[in-house]
């Protein structure tokens, strides 16, 4: 049940209406939230709704232990217990077909006959995300910073609300739980903003987003032996607008919907492709994993490692590369975690390598990457050209893109007008977008409330009556 369809837009009515006529009863609005949550789910798969519920109740019932344990090795064991076993789930439907093929791939090369099994099982959409969001909850208790959950139902609804379940955001107890513990509040806290933020999840993923994707993204980057340097250029300017389109325009829905139902989910992208520097794109950037690496993964690796290699290096020393050999681990691991492929860990491996750079730069040399336009367009060809790898089907397809890029020698076929008026607003947006959506409230706000769904509605024709046919599923529902 995809966000833009008629299906959904039905089930939201009667779930929204049923929230709101049980807000004075806190249990009975958390329970039927609940219950729409796992239907939404279980639209998708029945069997999703199980691995979900089996996830949900190891991690609450190892928090309750977490919370509750007095020694440290008993909340030590529950932490481990919560994080292995879910890590162990995410690997085996996401990760073991991929570590076996590579596992027989290396065979191979050495010439020795081994073979793995293949599990044939469907991918659960939105385990990534449900996963680290549990892992943080885990991981909050256990340094005593984060939110005790007050029931098991309010648990399971943190890791099921459905507008944010398949794709995140990634919300922290703080974030989310504490909301869902609080009485509902009287009254929808934002509509106008709600209602833009729906409008606008819209129009970046069935206008934009579509628009782009088959005009140029899809057939170029299937085949990209077969065009020219330029529309190679123009399919990864591409590219890199439709999956921001696509995620972001997933995020103001999932944030839309989640406040016309009281709860304010964070925002996860700050209009990245303005970013000044490779670490500033990533303060920007899916905002709510970037700082979940850094603050569950990043950080206690470089604290342990800085330590460890403080008697071989030095203070100073151990600092540098402790911190840096963490980051590179780390970007390891966000590439794996975006896809079970060696194009996903040679992406992250590569914003690794930036970072590496861009600190090692600035911290051992003092040299600063400077700013301004010239830095800031220095910072989007680089993460452009980090998305062909990740775009790529296999590491093949991405080294043939990458070469055609440099390849002139051919005479240049055109990119239609509609390609380049298209990656022309996208990038005009990437500046003026801000303004554009406060203008938008603006006029919405100054209007007579009976006028305002006139403007939602009109505004909503018009999205329609540009959107192309069909729609692709999302990007990070493969995630």
């Amino acid at each position: 049940m995809q966000f833009p369809t008629l299906a959904f837009a039905v089930f939201y009515a009667i779930t929204l209406t049923a929230a709101w006529a049980s807000r004075r009863q806190r249990v009975l609005r958390n329970l039927l939230l609940l219950v729409a949550s796992y239907v939404f789910y279980g639209a998708l798969s029945w069997k999703f709704v199980l691995l979900l519920l089996a996830s949900s109740l190891v991690f609450y019932w190892a928090g309750e232990g977490i919370a509750g344990g007095r020694r440290t090795g008993v909340r030590r064991s529950w932490l481990i217990l919560s994080i292995g076993s879910n890590v162990l789930l995410l690997a085996a439907f996401k990760y073991f077909n991929f570590f076996s093929e590579s596992i027989a791939d290396l065979a191979r090369v050495l010439g020795l006959g081994v073979h793995l099994p293949v599990l044939e099982v469907l991918f659960p959409i939105g385990i990534s995300f449900y996963v680290f969001q549990g892992i943080s909850y885990s991981l909050d208790l256990y340094w005593r910073r984060g939110v005790r959950a007050g029931s098991i139902i309010d648990f399971l609804l943190y890791q099921s609300l459905f507008p944010q379940l398949l794709a995140g955001p990634i919300c922290r107890s703080r974030e989310l739980l504490t909301q869902i513990m609080e009485q509902p509040p009287s009254r929808v806290p934002e509509v106008t903003r709600a209602a833009t933020l729906i409008l606008s999840g819209l129009f970046k993923k069935v206008v934009l987003a579509h628009l782009i994707d088959t005009a140029v993204v899809t057939d170029v980057f299937s085949g990209p032996e077969n065009y020219t340097a330029g529309v190679l250029w123009a399919a990864l300017a591409g590219y890199t607008l439709l999956i921001y389109w696509d995620f972001s325009g997933y995020t103001d829905l999932a944030r839309g919907l989640g406040l016309l139902l009281g709860f304010r989910i964070p925002e996860n992208f700050d209009h990245p492709y303005v970013a000044t520097d490779i670490s500033d794109f990533w303060r920007r950037w899916h905002m709510t994993l970037s700082f979940w690496l850094r603050d569950y993964l990043f950080l206690p690796l470089a604290s342990r490692w800085c330590g460890g290699l403080r008697r071989w290096l030095g203070r100073g020393q151990s600092a540098l590369w402790g911190s840096q050999l963490a980051l590179l681990v780390t970007f390891f691991i966000c590439g794996l975690w975006h896809g079970a492929a060696w194009t996903f860990v040679l992406w992250g491996l590569y914003h690794g390598a930036l970072l590496f750079v861009h600190h090692g730069l600035r911290n051992g040399l003092r040299l600063k990457w400077r700013g301004g336009w010239w830095g800031r367009a220095g910072t989007l060809l680089l993460v452009a050209l980090g998305w062909a790898v990740f775009r790529a089907d296999n590491l093949d397809n991405a080294g043939r893109f990458l070469r055609g890029l440099l390849d002139w020698s051919e005479p240049q076929a055109g990119v239609g007008w509609l390609v380049i008026a298209v990656l022309v607003l996208g990038f005009t947006l990437q500046i003026w977008g801000p303004r554009l959506r406060e203008g938008y409230m603006s006029i919405c706000e100054r209007s007579p409330w009976a006028l305002r769904p006139v403007v939602w509605l009109a505004t909503g024709v018009v999205i329609l009556l540009l959107k192309p046919p069909g729609i692709a599923p999302y990007i990070y529902f493969g995630f």
